[in-house]
């Protein structure tokens, strides 16, 4: 006994896995990446945080610049891939924060290594 909707259902399920054939869409790579981006993020700020409270104790202040600098960058590509994806505010909100803040502290190091305005600060 044939039910007509399992038919329909059998269709759509052999629909749906061509589609997914066709697509070139490797799901186990596409986990794998998105694991290793987690994992990279979470070494960063593991080992980051402790640079930068080192950094402070010690008083070397631009090397605290320039790990905030990366710690921008990285937060920002973070936020800039996902308001590309979701269009939500909140990611648009942190694209800027994190930009502002990353080109800032890239900006100092810049004119302060460079010697670019060498009367304005020391």
């Amino acid at each position: 006994m044939s039910n007509p909707t399992e038919k329909g259902n059998g269709n759509r399920r052999e629909e749906i896995l061509e589609k997914s054939r066709r697509s070139n869409n490797d799901e186990g790579i596409e986990y794998a990446v998105n694991k290793g981006i987690k994992l990279g993020n979470y070494y960063t700020e593991a080992i980051g945080t402790p640079l930068i409270l080192l950094c402070i104790f010690t008083g070397q202040m631009l090397t605290v610049y320039a790990l905030f600098a990366l710690y921008g960058a990285n937060c920002f590509g973070d936020f800039l891939a996902k308001y590309r994806y979701f269009k939500q505010k909140r990611y648009m909100m942190g694209t800027i924060i994190f930009g502002v803040l990353f080109g800032g502290y890239f900006a100092f190091l810049f004119v302060r290594d460079t010697g670019v305005l060498q009367g304005w600060w020391g």
